[in-house]
């Protein structure tokens, strides 16, 4: 049987994950093993074959830094005609969350402070960056994924600021609280500090 062949389209994945310890956003870039730009650092991305769904090639694409995602989705389609020296090639961008204790074959960098990556992957990133900031709290997939099952009041201040760049905590609190299946739970002690709130989804 021959080969599906290939699409003009590629599927190019922002993997995100939230570093509690760093208390930042990180996002998940490989070194391109062959050409074009071979062992430049690249998003995760593949061309998407003609029998397959965008989100089949998203897991093609995470396979190539060893991760599963914990959730995905479409953000924008990009289609500048010299975006890949190989030829005219539509890119579609697309987000997923990564588990922070997976182990996983990326390479993470700071969302907001990545290096100089391959094809128009600058390009791509600053585009959906304000895209990827407004999932927070009004995306519950994505921010269920982000954030995990139980966090703190801290990881959601950190994650806040790190995404939107700014944090104002009376609405912060407010605006978790009207989140539907999220609860907050009693405050822990977290090192010599005052205790911290803990918020845990309920389903």
């Amino acid at each position: 049987m021959s080969p599906t062949p290939a699409t003009h389209v590629s599927v190019d994945v922002l993997a995100l994950r939230f570093n509690a310890a760093a208390r930042t956003v990180e996002l998940a870039v490989h070194r391109r093993p062959l050409d074009p730009f071979a062992g430049d650092l690249a998003l995760p991305g593949v061309l998407l074959l003609a029998d397959e769904t965008i989100a089949q090639a998203g897991s093609r694409a995470l396979a190539k830094v060893a991760a599963t995602p914990l959730a995905t989705g479409q953000l924008l389609t990009f289609d500048e005609p010299n975006r890949d020296p190989r030829g005219p090639t539509l890119s579609i961008a697309t987000w997923a969350v990564l588990s922070p204790q997976r182990p996983d074959g990326a390479t993470w960098v700071p969302l907001d402070a990545p290096p100089p990556l391959a094809f128009d992957h600058d390009a791509i990133l600053a585009t959906t960056r304000p895209l990827l900031a407004g999932l927070l709290w009004r995306d519950l997939p994505f921010t269920r994924a982000i954030v995990g099952e139980t966090f703190t009041a801290g990881d959601a201040v950190a994650l806040t600021q790190t995404l939107l760049g700014r944090v104002d905590r009376g609405n912060l609190n407010r605006e978790l609280a009207r989140i539907d299946g999220l609860e907050r739970g009693e405050a822990v002690a977290a090192g010599a500090g005052r205790p911290g709130r803990v918020w845990r989804w309920t389903d």
